[in-house]
């Protein structure tokens, strides 16, 4: 038996060898090609000037124009009209009942410590004097969740229901997913005009995804127990899908309300570009003014509110922990330091604050819910006791109408409270200006940013550029369709092809490959950079609690805003692009390998140790290998996030595809743009796929995955 597998595994490892030299020997000939002649690397031209691709699209777009745009203007307007009521009330209500309106269900859902970042963040949006901006993005962002929320729960419950619907939306879905964020803004302007519309319109299909998914997700993972259980009392489908299967699959629609509330507020920053007014145009016009300051106050409004709404929805998602009776609750403070006598002394005053504040409110609300019951008892005596209860049982909600009355009540008749006061703003532009500076003429620091530019330029960048723009275009594709046959399959090999020869026949071959070459460099730096710092993270636990921290920041904040630190100390350069690309992409990396390296059991390292191997031997040797499925899905999630990042790095000097993308909405070219964002599309799905199949059959040769 040994002996059989031995062969097997020589005869792998010889099949193997061969393909990967006779890729080798093939790009050296095809490379030696490409320099004594250089048509080879361009796709050919007959076939791109029969493919009209670009022209077709436009074409279709001016005829849906001609004659249904009276449709979609009509709909822009009654959008518009619910997106200039909602700006109205943030900008024109006091200060203190907006903050209110998110601070308190924080409360709720969060405890105190949540609800006081939300007061906090409130209170830079004014102190740094972006207070209506702020509100016109909130506006934006809220109803454009909304409208997410009610189209895409109702087409998550049809999915859930129908097997064909399910089958029908993935494909959409999927393409949805991968489509840059960018180019949903085309269709969205030249439809809906300019302006809040069309950025809702454009933020409503870019956010939907995520919650369709979840909603479909938690109804079917119902257990068939609860459901025959519940059609054994007589539920009918109706009854069985509204009691049982739709509240059981809340926390997954929540999870589905929380990407839908991230991916929106992304799309929200970057619809400036069509019109639309809040955070994000203030940080495009401090780029193109390069006001590093103002950026940073732009870009910090704009963290402060994602990782204020991830919190809240997270939240509500997360079920109630409840604590040992031995743990002193702690409203402020880590619940771990309640060991401690000083921590108990700082959180007494807090403790007693807040139960004088429940007092107060309780009171004030039995009461209100007496009086109500005995006057409702008047006319209808069945309905005794039960509105009483009903208000007590929602305490927290008519708790907090009624301090939405006294701020109303208050603001009327006693001392008009108004938009955030000016005396509070604070300047911290200038800080940061000074303090760029001061590092921007830093000898130091010219000389690191120096070296860093020209070592992933000239080492890393310009050589792939070269080799990916100047190979022949078949030995590419082959390439592709010869590693997606031995990974996935015959099948998706051949739609590889045909994938690939798509975007060569739209003319984006040559845009293709420097957008791929850039790519592959930031995720070689992200390798570099990330698996070390997940090692350490893998060891120290310490260490990993900051990194979280830091890493929860990054992944929360728009990519939009990535482009500020880079533009500061770098300019703007192709390299710039780079760098701002591997500080978004790098997250998933560092938290995938300490997470692959963190479950790999003890007992493999008690092994290795007792068989004499050091703590190096047993990285290298047991954890690594099988970690690899681990690291291989990092990879996936940093490919897709560079490419995603491709489309706004032409602001700061980026090429390729996303310059593509850029100039096309600036010609009001949709055909041009929605073939270069579909180039995008088709190899982040390529190489998506084929990084899904060999972690698959990494975990299965591992023994980790059994089908």
């Amino acid at each position: 038996m040994d002996a059989v597998q031995n062969i097997e595994s020589k005869f792998k490892f010889n099949k193997n060898l061969s393909i990967y030299l006779s890729i080798f020997v093939v790009g050296a000939i095809a490379y030696y090609l490409s320099i004594i002649n250089e048509s080879p690397s361009v796709f050919p031209k007959s076939i791109t000037d029969e493919f009209k691709f670009t022209a077709w699209i436009n074409a279709g777009e001016d005829y849906l124009k001609d004659n249904y745009r009276w449709i979609t203007r009509l709909f822009a307007s009654f959008l518009k009209a619910g997106y200039t009521a909602l700006e109205n009330f943030f900008v024109t209500s006091p200060w203190i009942l907006v903050m209110s309106l998110v601070a308190l269900p924080a409360l709720a859902y969060g405890g105190i410590k949540l609800s006081l970042f939300c007061i906090f963040t409130f209170y830079f949006w004014g102190a740094v004097d972006m207070w209506d901006v702020s509100m016109q993005t909130l506006s934006l962002m809220g109803l454009s969740v909304i409208l997410s929320v009610i189209f895409g729960v109702t087409l998550g419950i049809f999915s859930s229901q129908s097997d064909r619907f399910e089958n029908f939306l993935k494909p959409i879905l999927d393409t949805m997913q991968v489509m840059p964020a960018f180019v949903y803004l085309f269709p969205a302007m030249f439809f809906f005009g300019i302006g809040g519309a069309p950025a809702i319109i454009a933020t409503l299909i870019y956010a939907m995804p995520p919650i369709i998914r979840l909603t479909n997700l938690g109804i079917r993972q119902v257990s068939k127990e609860t459901i025959e259980s519940a059609e054994s009392f007589g539920s009918n489908k109706f009854q069985l899908l509204f009691k049982i299967k739709i509240p059981m699959a809340l926390p997954s629609i929540m999870m589905g309300v929380n990407q839908t509330i991230m991916m929106a507020l992304a799309l929200v920053v970057l619809a400036t570009f069509i019109g639309a007014e809040g955070l994000g145009g203030q940080v495009w016009q401090a780029i193109r003014k390069l006001d590093v300051g103002y950026a940073m106050e732009a870009g910090l409004c704009i963290l402060f509110m994602a990782i204020m709404f991830d919190r809240i929805s997270g939240a509500i998602t997360k079920d109630k922990v409840t604590l040992p009776d031995d743990v002193q609750k702690f409203y402020i403070l880590p619940q771990s330091f309640h060991k401690y006598p000083l921590a108990n002394l700082v959180e007494f005053p807090i403790r007693l604050i807040v139960k004088l504040i429940f007092i107060f409110f309780s009171n004030i609300i039995n009461l209100f819910a007496s009086l109500l019951d005995k006057f409702i008892s008047i006319f209808k005596k069945s309905y005794s006791g039960l509105v009483k209860d009903f208000i007590n049982q929602r305490f927290f909600l008519f708790s907090s109408i009624l301090i939405f009355i006294l701020i109303y009540l208050f603001d009327a008749y006693f001392f008009a409270i108004g938009s955030f006061p000016e005396s509070w703003t604070i300047d911290i532009e200038k800080p940061i200006e000074n303090a760029v500076k001061a590092m921007t003429l830093d000898p130091g620091f010219i000389a690191f940013a120096k070296g860093m530019k020209a070592f992933v330029y000239l080492y890393l960048l310009n050589p792939l550029n070269s080799f990916l723009t100047h190979i022949p275009w078949w030995y590419t594709m082959t390439v592709f369709v010869i590693i997606g046959y031995f990974t996935v399959g015959l099948r998706f090999a051949t739609i590889t092809a045909l994938l690939l020869a798509f975007i060569g026949a739209t003319g984006m071959w040559m845009h293709s490959m420097i957008t791929l070459s850039s790519v592959l460099v930031s995720v070689l730096i992200c390798f570099v950079i990330g698996v070390p710092l997940g090692i350490i993270a893998s060891y120290n636990k310490w260490y990993r609690e900051i990194q979280n921290v830091v890493l929860d920041a990054m992944q929360t904040l728009p990519y939009f805003c990535y482009l500020i630190p880079v533009l500061m100390f770098f300019g703007g350069n192709i390299v710039s692009a780079v760098i701002a690309t591997v500080i978004y992409s790098v997250p998933p990396i560092i938290r995938l390998t300490a997470l692959g390296l963190s479950q790999v059991s003890g007992s493999y390292s008690e092994v290795s140790k007792s068989f004499g191997g050091t703590g190096i031997q047993t990285l290298n040797k047991v954890k690594f290998p099988l970690a690899v499925p681990s690291l291989v899905m990092g990879f996936n999630q940093t490919v897709i996030m560079a490419f995603a990042m491709q489309i706004v790095t032409p602001l700061i000097g980026g090429k390729g595809l996303g310059l593509q993308v850029f100039n096309a909405l600036q010609r009001s070219d949709t055909g041009r743009g929605l073939s270069a964002g579909l180039a995008i599309v088709l190899l982040a799905i390529i190489i998506d796929r084929i990084s899904h199949a060999w972690t698959k059959k990494q975990r299965i040769a591992l023994g980790l995955d059994n089908n």
